[in-house]
């Protein structure tokens, strides 16, 4: 009788086994799946932020390179124009440097800020997320409440506004004498990089 009762006993344990092993194995191959998911996840978003770093440098070397060429095309163009036998007038063309450079540099630092805020608002936070990170500590999220406004982009403005309105002054002061300049040719280009000037304003002051 006990060794009926053993017997049985014992099969009824094979039984829950065979049971119990498949759900078990289901359960850790759930598990893994998620795991693999997960990994992959933040994988993929780690690749994303890499590439989207990689273009804010790439953005800051570009402004910087910009700088530099906008600052050696407008010496030339001085030097050019005060050298013993320069020509005066081809201070007109300073304006229209610095509006093409102008445009590039606040161009570029739009783009920056678009990336910067992509990464602060979709990857950062589901980087965080899955690594079950504070969101705070994430680099874009950190440096937008400790960042320190910068005077870049206005330095720039104020430059294109300061160039063309002063070069403009000069030539008329400079050449008031050769009526068909001033009227022909200076009045006409002034009034074009006035109005290039405002738009340049208007399309990058608070973007």
């Amino acid at each position: 009788m006990q060794f009926s009762q053993f017997s049985s006993s014992s099969e009824d344990d094979r039984t829950n086994d065979q049971i119990r092993s498949p759900l078990e194995k289901r359960v850790r191959s759930t598990k893994n799946q998620q795991l693999l998911e997960k990994e992959y996840a933040i994988a993929h978003l780690e690749t994303i932020r890499h590439d989207v770093r990689s273009e804010i440098k790439d953005r800051i070397k570009q402004r910087d390179s910009y700088s530099i060429q906008l600052t050696i095309a407008l010496a030339a163009l001085v030097a050019i124009s005060f050298s013993p036998t320069g020509f005066t007038r081809a201070l007109l063309a300073a304006p229209l440097i610095s509006i093409y450079f102008t445009v590039l540099i606040l161009y570029s630092y739009r783009i920056h800020r678009l990336l910067a805020q992509y990464l602060r608002e979709e990857i950062e936070p589901k980087l965080a997320d899955l690594c079950g990170t504070d969101r705070g500590t994430e680099w874009e999220s950190y440096y937008v409440r400790h960042t320190v406004p910068g005077i870049r982009r206005t330095f720039f403005l104020g430059t294109l506004w300061a160039v063309c309105i002063l070069l403009s002054l000069y030539l008329g002061v400079t050449q008031r004498s050769d009526t068909g300049f001033l009227i022909g040719v200076l009045l006409p280009a002034t009034c074009i990089y006035l109005l290039s000037s405002i738009a340049v304003t208007k399309a990058f002051w608070s973007k």
